[in-house]
């Protein structure tokens, strides 16, 4: 089995370029997205000033790929 990229906490890039969801409703509990080179970047979007975290891009494409397919619903055990 691969290796998990490294996953980094560090503070929001001026040059980046967030988007949230389009299927995120308006109750604030949303994450944004960035595009930062060979990583991804998440934050709270409630908190533009607040930590981002970096995965590689094949990570969060997997994780992605797992939400949506149903192997990570929510209450799931």
């Amino acid at each position: 089995m691969a290796q998990p990229s490294t996953v980094r906490v560090g503070r929001n890039s001026a040059k980046a370029v967030w988007r949230k969801s389009s299927h995120s409703s308006e109750n604030g509990d949303c994450v944004e997205l960035a595009e930062l080179g060979d990583v991804v970047g998440v934050r709270d979007s409630k908190d533009h000033r607040g930590p981002v975290v970096t995965v590689g891009r094949q990570t969060m494409t997997t994780f992605v790929a797992a939400l949506t397919s149903g192997h990570l619903a929510a209450g799931r055990r």
